[in-house]
């Protein structure tokens, strides 16, 4: 059974760590403030501004950072900074023992989505939402959703596309950045995808790796039972219609055309300008009727800590 972590209450503490790439020390300061502002407590892990090349830090002192904000036993949340590339490196060498006594939010996505994957298989949600450094670039209203969030406000998705596969569906609500789906399969971070509720995004991809990537989760059989799927942006594609011969969308709807799970198109989160928090594990109802998706939650309730 899929867990969600006590929800925060002002004055409770966020660590804040480094788990991928580099970052940009100033936004990350920059968004702790507007944490800071809404009432939390704010920690840096050790490591959290080093750098080694393109990653945060070694890949030892980012696990180090890692397994010191999962063991935490006073935090309510550990946020990263950025996404990029790392997680990979060092999830398998994590140890989840005392996360389970002390559960907590798990914030981030684009290559956090292998830690939000490992979060699920050890019995817990997370918050798929933008990571540290990107916080301040969100308009204040996305800024909002997210601490509204992480106190258990939280909000329901709604989208128009004239793409839209009708139907409606219930299930967990599963998924994250494309490139890093398609990357768990045979990995010890691989989810199964039956009767879930499947959510992607992308960013600065070709339309033919958008192909090759939906046609991998096909043949690999993570599309045949799904509950539904629900796409998010897919910004900065590098080809158009005109020289690829399908849109994304139309891409999409092809590799699925065999299946008759809802899909929904053009939900605001994800790389671009909008990016709503996704609670990743949870238990929504997914509907597309005519032009419109919504996905409403369907959280138990939870006493919130102090």
């Amino acid at each position: 059974m899929i867990q969600n972590p006590p929800f925060l209450s002002k004055n409770d503490l966020i660590l804040v760590i480094s788990p991928s790439g580099v970052v940009d020390k100033d936004s990350v300061l920059e968004g702790a403030n507007i944490l800071k502002d809404a009432g939390f407590q704010i920690e840096f892990a050790p490591n959290t501004f080093n750098a080694h090349f393109k990653f945060g830090a070694k890949h030892q002192e980012r696990l180090s950072d890692l397994q010191f904000a999962l063991d935490h036993t006073e935090a309510k949340a550990i946020y990263c900074a950025r996404g990029g590339f790392g997680i990979t490196h060092i999830v398998d060498a994590l140890d989840w023992t005392q996360f389970k006594n002390n559960p907590k939010w798990i914030i981030g996505f684009s290559d956090i989505t292998a830690l939000l994957n490992a979060t699920f298989q050890n019995g817990y949600c997370a918050l798929h939402a933008s990571v540290l450094q990107g916080l301040p670039k969100l308009s204040s209203d996305y800024q909002k959703r997210l601490i509204e969030s992480l106190s258990g406000n939280i909000s329901p998705l709604q989208a128009k596309s004239s793409f839209h596969k009708q139907g409606k569906a219930s299930g967990q609500l599963i998924g994250g950045n494309l490139s890093l789906l398609v990357h768990q399969i045979g990995t010890r971070t691989e989810l199964e995808y039956s009767d879930k509720i499947l959510f992607i995004e992308e960013v600065a991809e070709p339309l033919y790796h958008i192909d090759r990537m939906i046609l991998q989760l096909k043949r690999a059989g993570k599309l045949k039972d799904l509950a539904g799927l629900v796409v998010g942006q897919l910004t900065n594609l590098s080809e158009n219609k005109l020289g690829y011969g399908q849109s994304v969308e139309e891409i999409i709807l092809a590799h699925c055309e065999d299946y008759d799970f809802p899909i929904g198109f053009n939900f605001p989160f994800g790389h671009g300008e909008d990016n709503m928090p996704l609670v990743h594990g949870a238990k929504v109802k997914f509907v597309i009727e005519g032009k419109l998706g919504s996905i409403d939650y369907q959280l138990s309730p939870q006493q919130k800590t102090s």
